[in-house]
């Protein structure tokens, strides 16, 4: 039987800065393997319904042992208080018309799960339409592209239709 754990997890973050954890909502599958709740706010590279172990030897802290076909956006607002606005209340509407849902959010920031299917270039002009109508605003997707070097983690294509 599944129960849902607190798990924390690492921030990735610049040299210098003060070390930083972020707690996260998951199924405990088994001794120290989870299934991710809902997507993170500053956890890089993990989506709602990713699966991942606590691993100390993996510089994120974790590694993703089956991918749960969403991504993990993060759409970030130019002043704090924006993300409760009818603006930000309009975008979690129409994010639930492409398969969508909202996660949770900081003081400036929304926190969207996404399934894979609803397409990438479909996300991304979705939010890139959504950035032009919200002025200085800006978008990222947090577990598509390696956290260091940038590159594209292509997991998506095996869940696109």
């Amino acid at each position: 039987m599944k129960k849902s754990v607190e798990v924390k997890l690492p921030v990735r973050i610049g040299p210098g800065q003060r070390p930083l954890t972020e707690i996260l909502t998951a199924d405990e599958l088994e001794d120290n393997h989870y299934r991710l709740v809902f997507s993170p706010g500053l956890v890089e590279s993990l989506a709602a319904g990713d699966e991942f172990a606590i691993n100390a030897a993996e510089p994120s802290g974790f590694k993703v042992t089956r991918r749960g076909g969403n991504f993990c956006i993060w759409f970030f607002f130019p002043k704090q208080g924006m993300n409760y606005s009818a603006e930000a209340q309009r975008l979690v509407h129409e994010v639930a018309s492409i398969g969508g849902r909202m996660d949770g959010g900081g003081e400036t920031t929304l926190v969207f799960t996404v399934p894979a299917a609803s397409g990438f270039d479909r996300i991304a002009d979705f939010f890139d339409d959504a950035v032009l109508r919200i002025a200085d605003s800006a978008w990222s997707f947090s577990n598509a592209y390696e956290p260091t070097s940038g590159a594209p983690l292509d997991w998506w294509q095996t869940w696109a239709t």
